[in-house]
């Protein structure tokens, strides 16, 4: 392997897209700005950055932008 293996986390998966990252992660209905949740919300936080960085573990087909929605969660 070479390289620093990463994961995008985007808000926007259409112009993600377009760059064609190696590894994505949609936490879909979060806003720009708040990547991982609202201030404030440790364990969401948590819960999103675990989510993602296990595509590390177990990746998809390169190009692949997984989405997730996380219930509970409220845009305010």
């Amino acid at each position: 392997m070479e390289g620093i293996p990463t994961v995008l986390i985007t808000v926007d998966p259409e112009q993600s897209w377009q760059a064609r990252p190696s590894r994505a992660f949609h936490p879909v209905g979060f806003r720009l700005g708040q990547s991982l949740g609202p201030a404030g919300a440790a364990e969401l936080h948590k819960k999103v950055l675990t989510d993602a960085l296990d595509l590390l573990i177990h990746p998809q087909e390169p190009g692949t932008i997984v989405h997730k929605e996380y219930r509970g969660y409220s845009q305010a």
